[in-house]
């Protein structure tokens, strides 16, 4: 038991600290620093990785550096369950500490569950798909792309998934319903994370986590379930109140409070960004299908063995572009637009002294030429822009008689 509480909180004290208003920037420069500093010697040094540990934020909590943090928590916590055992257990009775891991790991796992649900319900993980998704072949999806785009398709499914995640989180807060909340955050965890494997998403780590918290809740009351739900007996639910003072109690009541504002804080945060005017799309914003590419004053034919060409040109809502090669490769790009002068300015995301200028022609309102230097020399781009709007996914519609299947 000793075991399973020090490991989890090892994990879930640090996120619910990075989950308080004021104190998560504050906590999450100190303890990125932290780990950047131990790492040549937890990793490299004792582990015998080689090279340089990368702890740069870049969408994945499945990094290197996150196995090797895992791994110590581990260790320390096989080192302080052995340390426990060793000691009288008389100067700081079991049930205290057992009270107070339960209350740590509900309101911790609570605060996850509700911050995860909260932004699939306001539609920020997983956003609808645009033209750099409708404009690309399954094949150049990665797996987690594929599910991406499979839960942005359908709002209604994406925001049930997070209403089971806010309803799991929201049980888990009061000690009365805190066995139905760990049951169901179980529930929903265990698809979260067969999808996280399945389809090679980077939280395989925390997904795991949390399912495994969830259950160690629910296993409180493993007695009262199987004779429930396995023996077919009369159970009831039995969770005492937790052996604490007057002072510990006033101290649950202020954790109760700040976890409360936190949690709270992202609903807020998300609402004030769904009411904020978003800016209207410039005028070339979409996917642009290359039909013609000139390069050095030679016709590039297409070939998926060219790795000169381009093969569509997708730039998005917000300042940004993105280049896609014959093979399915990405080159991402800064743009900027001077529909007065001509031009289109694009600067290399992986080099931003690498700035292109292109002049720019409109022979229609779905056709662009683009003439000047870039990919390594001076090229004359024809595109035609792509009626990703009017695509099959897009149009076809939820329907109760089906008489063609689907394709």
């Amino acid at each position: 038991m000793s075991f399973f509480g020090l490991y989890f909180c090892f994990n879930i004290v640090p996120l619910m600290l990075l989950s308080v208003p004021l104190l998560d920037e504050w906590f999450g420069m100190l303890w990125l620093t932290l780990w950047v500093k131990l790492m040549p010697i937890l990793g490299n040094a004792a582990l015998g990785i080689e090279g340089p540990i990368s702890m740069e934020i870049a969408g994945s909590s499945d990094m290197t550096w996150n196995y090797v943090q895992q791994f110590w928590y581990l260790v320390l916590a096989v080192v302080g369950a052995l340390v426990w055992a060793a000691l009288p257990h008389r100067r700081s009775p079991f049930p205290t500490q057992y009270a107070w891991l339960r209350i740590i790991l509900r309101y911790g796992l609570a605060m996850m569950m509700l911050s995860y649900g909260f932004i699939k319900v306001f539609g920020v993980q997983m956003p609808p798909l645009g033209p750099a998704e409708l404009s690309r072949t399954y094949g150049e999806s990665s797996p987690g792309g594929l599910l991406w785009s499979f839960m942005g398709f359908s709002p209604f499914y994406k925001g049930f998934t997070g209403m089971a995640e806010v309803v799991g989180g929201a049980l888990l807060l009061w000690r009365r319903t805190a066995t139905l909340g760990a049951l169901v955050t179980a529930g929903v965890m265990a698809h979260v994370a067969v999808l996280n494997f399945c389809y090679d998403v980077p939280v395989k780590i925390y997904s795991s986590l949390f399912l495994l918290m969830a259950l160690f809740l629910a296993a409180h009351e493993a007695r009262a379930l199987i004779d429930l739900f396995v023996r077919g007996r009369p159970a009831a639910l039995a969770d005492p109140p937790p052996v604490l003072g007057r002072r510990m109690r006033i101290a649950r009541v202020v954790l109760k409070a700040v976890v409360f504002v936190s949690i709270l804080e992202t609903p807020v945060k998300l609402a004030i960004r769904q009411a904020t005017p978003k800016p209207e799309p410039g005028p070339l914003a979409g996917a642009w299908e290359v039909v013609e590419f000139v390069h050095d004053g030679q016709v590039r034919p297409w070939s998926q063995r060219d790795e000169l060409r381009w093969r569509q040109l997708v730039i998005m809502p917000y300042p940004m572009a993105m280049v896609r090669g014959m093979r399915g490769q990405k080159t991402g790009y800064g743009v900027a637009y001077d529909e007065a002068g001509g031009e289109l300015t694009l600067t290399s995301m992986a080099d931003p002294d690498a700035t292109h200028v292109l002049a720019l022609e409109r022979p229609a309102v779905d056709e662009m030429i683009l003439r000047g230097p870039i990919a390594g020399g001076t090229v004359m781009v024809r595109l035609q822009r792509l009626d990703t709007e009017h695509a099959p996914l897009m149009t076809r519609g939820f329907r109760w008689v089906i008489e063609d299947g689907f394709g």
